[in-house]
């Protein structure tokens, strides 16, 4: 059932069993493109992956799954780790862009704050 291998992930995730919750994650994706969960798996999956420092493949996955899933409780967070896993690999206009358009879409989100702030570190235009 998608919700339980969901639920597995996330405790594999807390217990910090990293390569397991990931494998559980890509499993969860695949399997299920159309639940509700695959924005969030696509979340924790790219935080698994900025934990790591492959910012790459973390970049990779957080633009997906915004663009898959843009009404996903977790595409604002998703929007924004993208943003943070491009300033890693020095992408920074691609980074400032991801910001503001975060700002445009998300304008009473509580991370907010936390966009202008990396605005300002990233010293975009």
């Amino acid at each position: 059932k998608p919700d339980e291998q969901f639920q597995l992930a996330f405790d594999l995730l807390r217990s910090q069993k990293f390569d397991q919750a990931k494998k559980t994650l890509k499993e969860f994706i695949v399997n299920n493109p159309d639940n509700k969960l695959s924005g969030s798996a696509h979340y924790w999956l790219g935080e698994i992956h900025l934990l790591k420092k492959d910012y790459r493949e973390a970049a990779l996955v957080f633009a997906e799954g915004y663009q898959k899933y843009p009404s996903s409780i977790k595409a604002p967070e998703n929007l924004y780790k993208l943003a943070e896993a491009l300033s890693k690999i020095d992408k920074k206009n691609e980074a400032c862009n991801t910001l503001e358009k975060f700002l445009k879409e998300y304008i009473d989100h509580k991370l907010v704050v936390k966009i202008n702030s990396k605005i300002s570190e990233l010293e975009c235009k």
